[in-house]
């Protein structure tokens, strides 16, 4: 009886500190941050640049424990100890440093889904800047330990549990897109996920720490790729106003057509040699009814656009038109249409 007596005594004193002895023995295990690359590599031109500066440091040095709850029930012939905890991911439980992950995870993002290069490259008046600020970078999770001990006079039982719960990452990043002193876009990502824990509970505490740290450094590694994927995309859509650029490949003679995701920098387009044609005085005006096909010349697209006559007016002519796979509209001078 008196063993039984201080060996309950033992665990009140230690369930006092759980938090404690939690937190020294998490320490001991770390996981690697690894990037996931599965997303569709683009073949598209790389030429422009991108300085990307990340201006602080959002993880906590180590890991932090904290009581969520507490109940003990210290009986005679029964009691009972149930403990839950908040674990707060540190940069103590990564490998790698959690900024330069951050970086690196952009550069290697951008050779696949990014149709720009990542540059250290001082930023100057050629080079676009892309600077970040983490507002808030918080991955937690539960941990919870169980203990129960009946004493039936002769003889007792006792059982014991540890188990982790599912890991919740927000992550919040603001970014400035630049070039030079003009401001191209300023947008906050706010990316919120969970990670489920696919092992809650084990016998084996040191098997279940370690895959409990694992598993919030794998929550937070994919809900930063989901978040640098935002960024990615958006700055393709800055530079070249599609998130993924597509344009059809001319096809040598005998080959198949396919479709390469290249490109289409506008700059570069061979300039339109055909010559515009003025009909002849009445053979557009007098044939012309809303709904017939035409063609016309767009001085802001520099090329022959083609389109559908909505309303014929006196001198001009409204033609409705589908360019970059929007509907537009266009008042053009009679004169200026050819009717298909």
């Amino acid at each position: 009886m008196r063993k039984i007596t201080l060996a309950i005594l033992t665990l009140l004193l230690v369930s006092c500190s759980e938090t404690k002895m939690l937190q020294l023995s998490l320490r001991k295990y770390n996981s690697s941050i690894a990037y996931l690359h599965d997303s569709p590599t683009l073949n598209c031109p790389r030429n422009k640049q991108v300085s990307v500066n990340i201006h602080n440091t959002p993880l906590d040095t180590v890991t932090s424990v904290s009581k969520l709850s507490s109940l003990v029930l210290p009986f005679i012939i029964f009691d009972y100890f149930d403990t839950q905890m908040k674990v707060k991911l540190g940069q103590s439980s990564i490998q790698e440093d959690y900024t330069d992950f951050f970086t690196g995870s952009l550069t290697d993002e951008s050779k696949r889904s990014g149709c720009f290069s990542v540059t250290d490259q001082i930023p100057n008046d050629s080079v676009y800047t892309l600077d970040l600020t983490i507002d808030s970078c918080n991955t937690i999770s539960k941990y919870r330990k169980n203990f129960t001990f009946m004493f039936l006079l002769i003889a007792y039982t006792y059982s014991y549990s540890e188990s982790g719960s599912p890991a919740e990452t927000n992550l919040q990043v603001s970014a400035k897109f630049s070039k030079g002193s003009s401001l191209i876009y300023e947008k906050k990502y706010s990316i919120k996920r969970t990670q489920p824990f696919i092992n809650p509970s084990r016998w084996n505490s040191n098997k279940l720490r370690a895959d409990f740290t694992t598993n919030m450094v794998e929550g937070l590694s994919l809900s930063t790729k989901e978040c640098i994927e935002q960024i990615v995309a958006d700055i393709n859509t800055s530079l070249y106003g599609s998130a993924r650029p597509v344009m059809q490949i001319e096809q040598a003679p005998g080959t198949a057509n396919q479709v390469q995701e290249v490109l289409p920098v506008e700059e570069e387009q061979p300039t339109v040699t055909e010559k515009k044609s003025t009909p002849k005085d009445g053979s557009v005006k007098n044939q012309l009814r809303v709904g017939d096909n035409v063609k016309f010349y767009n001085f802001k697209l520099n090329n022959y656009q083609t389109g559908v006559v909505k309303e014929i007016k006196d001198e001009t002519i409204i033609i409705e038109y589908v360019s970059f796979g929007k509907i537009k509209i266009e008042e053009v001078n009679k004169n200026e249409i050819k009717q298909l």
